[in-house]
């Protein structure tokens, strides 16, 4: 039992996420309202005061009543300038500052008391990259390198990873005005629920009525919003899920008609075709006949083992079979994603996976840690058969050291809550095969126009340096009967 007593309650959860850096496996932390509570278990008791001295933050860490580790700083409140910032404002300035050296502080006692430091130190947002490139913005990159590992904690390597993308993605975003839109399609069906996933894709096996309820619905909502997409300049268009590829030949077709009709002028135009058992010579001949530039066939590893393990339903042969198929068909890009960190699997089944995609020559590869989210298979199962912690860094170090002396550039990262060793997704592309929308969306730096159920419109307000979302709902019958109000949702947004 984890128990947290702190005077800062509005930061309660930040707090738990610094927490779970370190102690993953906490998932319920309980929250006390006296200071003097004390429940059996680990035990963080924080404060936070003002005196005459000025501002005090005090973290005491406990396990079963005896301490384990301290730290007490006063901390002083400036911003980017130098001068003082005043905490008790109602400002999103003061929040900031106040939050950061909460998190900061409790990050430092539970790397005392675990004599562990985290690869992306006190940082638990999905984004370091948007953190970095915004703080280079303002004080040039030396100092933000700096601003990464002295007030962040973050390890010099995944620092110099941070800069080195930002440096790639930078030709993408410059020159933004506010009126680039990106377009993202969701098709949340699959031939099989693999058991990492957390998404709220149905097994097409067992929905086909919901399907064909669903598919209507999405292209009312997609005709709706013309008059919205006529006055933005399209980026990207996405078509992502699920699988797309697990549509029947004429839903696939349906769909990728609409596109073509709704939104014509984009940069790009990419579907995930991530299961290989999806691809056929037809379905890619679809996607060709109908402008689609981009596909991902994803292999996950080489490992037919593990394929079974964790729930696909493909082999390494499928894998090679779809790739071999769609390389014929002339595609700008073919992206396929390996995952770190499965059951039973060490330094050389990375190996052999890393061996086998290469034999392809993808344009692209994006290599995922696994994520144990609560709500898949995985978490339920418990599982107890994962590689360890260092044993997936290492496999971390391998992917990306490899890919990048084979010619490859990491040019966007995101992180998630649960992952294996804290580490972090990268997509790597080989010069000039980036994807426009995977940088737009990891960075938000281009309005985002969602349809589907669970997909999350974005409004930028570039003079504000504000986000305002539109969620759609998650659940397919909830979303088949509520189009209209999705629609309004992103007409008032928009």
């Amino acid at each position: 039992m984890f128990s947290l007593y702190t005077e800062t309650p509005s930061f309660f959860n930040d707090i738990c996420e610094e927490i779970r850096l370190f102690l993953p496996e906490e998932k319920q932390i309980i929250q006390l309202d006296d200071k003097n509570e004390t429940n059996a278990g680990k035990l963080i008791r924080h404060f936070f005061w003002h005196d005459e001295a000025g501002w005090h933050n005090k973290v005491e860490y406990y396990e079963d009543g005896r301490q384990r580790a301290a730290s007490c700083e006063l901390p002083i409140f400036t911003d980017d300038n130098g001068d003082p910032v005043d905490i008790t404002a109602n400002t999103l300035l003061a929040r900031k500052l106040k939050k950061h050296a909460v998190k900061h502080l409790i990050y430092r006692v539970m790397q005392e008391a675990y004599q562990k430091s985290m690869p992306w130190g006190s940082l638990t947002g999905i984004r370091p990259t948007k953190l970095f490139r915004e703080l280079a913005a303002r004080h040039g990159t030396a100092r933000a390198r700096r601003i990464f590992t002295d007030r962040y904690d973050v390890s010099r390597p995944k620092t110099r990873l941070a800069e080195k993308i930002c440096a790639v993605q930078a030709p993408f975003i410059s020159h933004m005005d506010g009126q680039e839109l990106d377009i993202y399609i969701g098709i949340p069906f699959c031939v099989s629920r693999c058991k990492y996933c957390s998404f709220i894709s149905r097994d097409l096996k067992f929905n086909e009525t919901i399907k064909d309820q669903y598919l209507p619905c999405l292209l009312h909502e997609m005709e709706a919003m013309k008059d919205i997409v006529e006055k933005y300049r399209i980026r990207s268009v996405y078509i992502g899920g699920g699988t797309p590829t697990a549509l029947s030949d004429h839903d696939l077709a349906t769909v990728l008609e609409a596109v073509n009709k709704w939104f014509p002028d984009r940069l790009e135009f990419t579907v995930e075709a991530g299961r290989p058992d999806t691809v056929t010579a037809t379905k890619l001949r679809i996607l060709k006949e109908h402008g689609v530039e981009r596909i991902s066939i994803n292999a996950q590893t080489a490992n037919d083992r593990t394929l079974e393990l964790i729930g696909r339903k493909h082999t390494l042969e499928d894998f090679k079979r779809a790739f071999s198929l769609a390389n014929t068909y002339g595609f700008q890009s073919i992206n396929t994603d390996i995952i770190l960190g499965l059951p039973h699997e060490g330094l050389r089944d990375v190996e052999k996976t890393l061996a086998e995609i290469m034999k392809f020559e993808p344009d692209n590869v994006t290599v995922h840690t696994l994520a144990i989210k609560q709500s898949s298979a995985f978490a339920e199962e418990r599982q107890n058969d994962l590689p360890g912690a260092e044993t997936v860094s290492e496999m971390v170090d391998l992917a990306q050291e490899f890919l990048s002396a084979k010619g490859y550039l990491p040019y966007y990262l995101y992180r998630q809550k649960y992952m294996s060793g804290n580490l972090e997704n990268v997509g790597f592309a080989l010069p000039g095969k980036e994807c426009i929308y995977n940088i737009d969306i990891m960075e938000e730096t281009v309005s985002n126009l969602a349809f589907g159920a669970g997909a999350i419109s974005k409004k930028l307000f570039l003079d504000q340096n504000l986000i305002k979302r539109a969620p759609n709902v998650k659940d397919l019958k909830n979303y088949i009967d509520r189009t209209e109000e999705m629609i309004g949702r992103k007409k008032e947004l928009f």
